[in-house]
């Protein structure tokens, strides 16, 4: 199980649709982060830290030689990996999206019934 952090949309764009469901951001290390480091941010939806990370990583490969460069940036991989999913939240919050209650759930599907369960102002036939 994992747990999901649920972030509203923001008030101005209220919709019954799925425009007006929450995002569901899952509290895991992201392995494609971890593959790609910067790049993995912009796809996972992170433009200001995926483009903060990649001009840091592009300035340490040239001021570092390559043989410090490399380890510097695998750990700097794996630190953006551990810690994607506070910053996509951090982006979202950006967007005007507000947190609310997590739940667990194995996947973002059953996490967002979940919360639609829990939160009875919602109408659960609307989601399929």
């Amino acid at each position: 199980m994992t747990f999901y952090s649920a972030l509203l949309p923001p008030r101005h764009g209220q919709a019954d649709g799925p425009a007006g469901w929450p995002v569901m951001v899952a509290c895991r290390m992201s392995w494609l982060v971890l593959a790609c480091g910067w790049l993995g941010l912009l796809l996972r939806g992170c433009p200001v830290s995926g483009l903060l990370a990649g001009g840091c990583c592009i300035l340490l490969r040239h001021v570092l030689p390559l043989s410090v460069a490399l380890p510097v940036l695998a750990g700097g991989h794996l630190f953006l990996a551990l810690n994607a999913p506070q910053l996509r939240e951090w982006e979202l919050r950006l967007r005007g999206y507000r947190p609310a209650s997590g739940v667990y759930a194995t996947d973002p599907k059953g996490a967002l019934l979940r919360w639609m369960d829990h939160d009875r102002s919602r109408s659960l036939s609307s989601v399929s």
